[in-house]
């Protein structure tokens, strides 16, 4: 079978087809086509940042949050209709910490926002923002909600996971990371967490390469590559093309280091070279991060 990234010629027009066989017939095809297109719903309208913050951080009457869809427009249209990406990073950090008040006395309290998809997007996305922020507050406060998320037995692992993640991206973005207060602290909860592989799996391999990537990048942040995302290891700038069966090996190692997999991944992603990270996201089974991750970088690479 052909890769997914191998796209398909669209077929041509039914109407063209039908007016080859029996040109009598092109006025009734169209007249079903225009049918077809008045009865097609308009995409949503971009929320506006009074409807992101009512959404988000509004008044909780214990009604059901609103679906997936409605949570995921207004987290992925926050940046741009925020006034500042510290505006931006304040929403999303009080809409994670929202807790319900419990219905019945001995219940404990559960989030506003449960869905582990949502929460998992947020912490991505107050990474990315945390990273990219310049105002030292609000980085602060992407650092500070991630830590919290990140240290809550009650969250689902693969929200504590983003979180850790976001943690590296937000202190590899710091203008100052040597004296920035983020140094001291980061490195020790992830280290502590990254040695409990036996219990925490996924999660204690995420800290590992928080804290690897933290000590190989230091505070340089920019990728030489077309991509803007923070990533949790930087592909070699230096590489060439002709050198993709290499870092093919390398990731494709399961016993070996798990960062310098990761170095070759995103090395192949710069270079262009799907079909070797298809690949590997195929056969492995030594992690699920390093499968997690891979499916990313494909996707990035489709968009």
């Amino acid at each position: 079978p052909k890769p997914l990234w191998v796209q398909k010629p669209s077929p041509p027009p039914l109407s063209s087809i039908v007016a080859t066989l029996d040109p009598a017939n092109t006025t009734m095809v169209a007249a079903e086509e225009n049918e077809d297109e008045a009865s097609v719903e308009m995409p949503p309208k971009t929320p506006t940042w009074d409807e992101i913050q009512e959404l988000l951080v509004g008044e909780d009457d214990g009604s059901s949050p609103a679906g997936i869809c409605a949570l995921y427009r207004a987290i992925f249209g926050l940046r741009q209709a925020a006034p500042s990406v510290t505006a931006a990073i304040s929403v999303l950090a009080r809409a994670l910490r929202q807790v319900r008040a419990a219905k019945a006395s001995g219940f404990p309290s559960c989030f506003r926002f449960s869905s582990v998809l949502f929460r998992h997007e947020c912490c991505y996305l107050l990474g990315q923002m945390g990273a990219d922020c310049d105002d030292e507050a609000g980085r602060q406060e992407a650092y500070a909600c991630l830590s919290e998320v990140l240290l809550n037995g009650l969250e689902d692992e693969v929200t504590r996971h983003e979180a850790a993640e976001g943690i590296a991206a937000v202190h590899a973005g710091s203008v100052d990371s040597e004296k920035d207060l983020l140094s001291s602290e980061v490195f020790e909860i992830l280290e502590r967490l990254s040695s409990q592989r036996d219990s925490c799996g996924p999660l204690a391999e995420t800290c590992y390469l928080a804290v690897e990537g933290m000590r190989r990048r230091g505070a340089t942040r920019v990728c030489a590559c077309q991509y803007a995302s923070h990533d949790p290891a930087l592909g070699d700038p230096e590489a060439e093309l002709s050198e993709a069966a290499r870092y093919g090996e390398v990731l494709k190692e399961e016993k070996g280091d798990l960062f310098r997999r990761y170095e070759a991944m995103f090395t192949l992603r710069n270079l262009g070279v799907p079909e070797a990270l298809a690949s590997v996201l195929d056969s492995d089974h030594s992690s699920v991060v390093l499968r997690h991750e891979l499916a990313f970088v494909l996707g990035q690479m489709e968009s």
